[in-house]
């Protein structure tokens, strides 16, 4: 969308009668039924006359936008210059204006820079990055742009700026973005004047412009043809059993649906390493292959940031990064906005969003408000927080009030735990007290000491597939949020970091074997070997499993205002702080394909893990 749109000659005249950012507001009210902010206003009277130098030499009917709304997202490009070249072919240069003074880069983190915006110092994206993505972002998803073979430019002006070689933006670990863009400071006006009439030559009386505003959203065919080739081609992918029949069942629904212009909600049960994340995945990439538009949507960025990264090999990441959403994203949405949304680990959705839980009305009404088609991949025993509500119920409660079909299916193979269902009856059988599970042909292991259990997880990472996690037992020093030599964790003589905070997941990411993973980690996504330290929540007493909930630490937020909670219902939230803890570690025992080796604090519940592993293996 397009907030204002004018000739080029229509601007020169708005710039020379100093009225150009009073006729960009009124578009803007007009459109938004709202006022601009005061600094948006400032930087339309302070920027866009920059141009005017620039584009003075064009045709007089060269289009010009300001302010075109990027598809998916909430960002706009300041302006777009559109016409032809000199054979007559479409392009559109977007610029993106600055108007800083001085660029700092920030250290340890890909892609921000520091500069004063308004009175304050802060970090941003980088301005290279920023434009680089929105014109990425058009040439997936504008089917215009390739319908019409439309060359799209990103260009970027630091009026206020001197540019200097290896300095600011221009430092070496930025070159990926920069490199991709043209860019352009204070010094360099007849060098952005001669870049722009060199790709402009004709004036197109704004018809680039208008095709590309009047486009649909989608994937451009490009982009999905590589999307799909990727997840068809990878092995990990591979779906056999019920996998395949759900799979055509969620493909029949999602055009049934888009046809009838109806809401569907199908929720599909399944346990630990039953493929409801492969699953999710590959129906990701069959249904964008029908040109259906939607995504991948999870609570935990975890398993978002791990598939979108196998996908993003040979591709672009910024096109590829828009098909996976958290699931606090569609507060704002339209309805039926998506034709498909698939929601993997749906037990992890909560009421509302955003990092204070103070945004949205409720996750579940909002992702089926936003989408044709909702699928939900549920594991009721997977729930972890108090705040966690994606429970089969509450999902057909809202499926009922938006007037959706409701479908239910159930995924039963086992991948993981060398698929072992004695296994898994035996974790359930361990942490819900129930006698369960019999004897079963999996790597099973309780371990010593947690020296042991390092070394011998150490030992099996041969293809950066194991990994050390740990209840939520253990405060995690801030000061030292990415810090492997601060030891969080410490067993007698055993001493390891926690639950650091880095760019690359802990899932993927080489030198996680050498720190202990949390929930958040690892939910979602399995590895060849886990090992894992049960913390003082978890006892053994008077022959039972027992939770114990002043054992977790004060840091940790899955019990956040338990506390608050028991004064008002004792009896309720006591038995629900102990599901959340029992459901913790079923899903840590639970992420290994090929072994789980364990140690636990409790000395007693260590004893008993014991007797229970020489009754139950092979």
């Amino acid at each position: 969308m397009i907030v204002f749109s004018c000739t080029k000659k229509e601007f020169m005249d708005y710039v020379k009668d100093g009225i150009i950012s009073n006729k960009v507001y009124d578009a803007y009210k007009h459109i938004f039924n709202k006022k601009a902010k005061y600094n948006q206003i400032k930087a339309w009277a302070n920027s866009l006359p920059f141009m005017a130098d620039i584009i003075q030499d064009l045709p007089e009917n060269v289009g010009i936008a300001i302010e075109f709304l990027i598809p998916l997202t909430s960002k706009s490009v300041d302006m777009i210059i559109s016409g032809y070249d000199q054979d007559k072919r479409p392009i559109a240069i977007l610029v993106e204006l600055k108007q800083w003074s001085y660029i700092k880069s920030v250290k340890s983190v890909q892609g921000v820079v520091r500069t004063k915006i308004g009175n304050r110092e802060k970090n941003v994206m980088h301005p290279a990055y920023q434009v680089l993505s929105y014109a990425q972002l058009l040439n997936d998803y504008n089917l215009a742009i390739e319908k019409y073979q439309i060359q799209v430019v990103p260009s970027l002006y630091l009026h206020n700026y001197e540019l200097y070689i290896n300095e600011g933006i221009f430092e070496a670990k930025y070159k990926p973005y920069y490199s991709q863009v043209y860019i352009f400071g204070k010094n360099d006006k007849e060098e952005f004047k001669e870049m722009v009439e060199s790709l402009i030559v004709y004036g197109d009386n704004l018809e680039v412009i208008n095709k590309i505003n009047e486009s649909e959203t989608k994937p451009t065919k490009t982009f999905l043809d590589t999307i799909v080739k990727v997840i068809r081609g990878k092995k990990e992918f591979v779906l056999i059993d019920e996998q395949k029949v759900i799979m055509e069942e969620i493909i029949k629904m999602a055009m049934e649906s888009y046809v009838q212009n109806k809401k569907v909600v199908m929720i599909i049960k399944g346990g630990p390493g039953s493929g409801k994340s492969i699953l999710a995945i590959n129906a990701l990439g069959e249904l964008l292959s029908l040109k259906l538009m939607g995504a991948y949507v999870s609570k935990s960025m975890a398993p978002r940031k791990v598939y979108k990264n196998m996908l993003v090999k040979g591709n672009n990441e910024i096109g590829v990064h828009e098909l996976f959403k958290s699931s606090g994203y569609f507060f704002r949405d339209k309805m039926n906005k998506y034709d498909f949304l698939l929601v993997d680990e749906a037990h992890r959705l909560q009421e509302k969003s955003g990092v204070h839980n103070n945004i949205g009305e409720n996750q579940i009404k909002e992702i089926i408000n936003a989408a044709r088609l909702s699928v939900f991949f549920v594991d009721e025993k997977q729930i972890i927080t108090i705040r966690d509500i994606g429970t089969i119920n509450n999902i057909k409660y809202f499926a009922n009030k938006a007037g959706a079909q409701i479908l239910e299916d159930e995924l039963l193979s086992e991948f993981r735990c060398n698929g072992s269902d004695g296994y898994l009856e035996f974790i359930d059988g361990f942490l819900y007290n129930k006698r369960k599970g019999g004897r079963f042909n999996f790597d099973f292991r309780v371990m010593d000491c947690p020296l042991e259990l390092r070394r011998l997880i150490i030992e099996k990472n041969t293809r950066n597939n194991a990994r050390i996690v740990a209840g939520f037992c253990w405060p995690r020093n801030g000061k030292y949020a990415d810090d492997q030599n601060y030891w969080d964790i410490k067993i007698d003589d055993f001493e390891m970091s926690w639950n650091l905070k880095h760019g690359e997941p802990f899932a993927t990411r080489v030198n996680a074997i050498n720190e202990v993973g949390c929930i958040y980690n690892v939910q979602g996504l399995e590895f060849d070997y886990i090992g894992v330290i049960i913390g003082p929540d978890l006892k053994y007493q008077n022959g039972k499993v027992i939770t114990d909930y002043t054992k977790r630490a004060n840091t940790e937020k899955s019990l956040y205002g338990l506390y608050k909670l028991i004064k008002k219902n004792k009896e309720d939230y006591e038995k629900l702080a102990d599901t959340i803890i029992r459901n913790t570690y079923r899903v840590l025992l639970t992420r290994g394909k090929k072994g789980c080796y364990v140690y636990a604090v409790d000395k007693k519940l260590q004893k008993h893990l014991k007797k229970l592993q020489e009754k139950v293996q092979l």
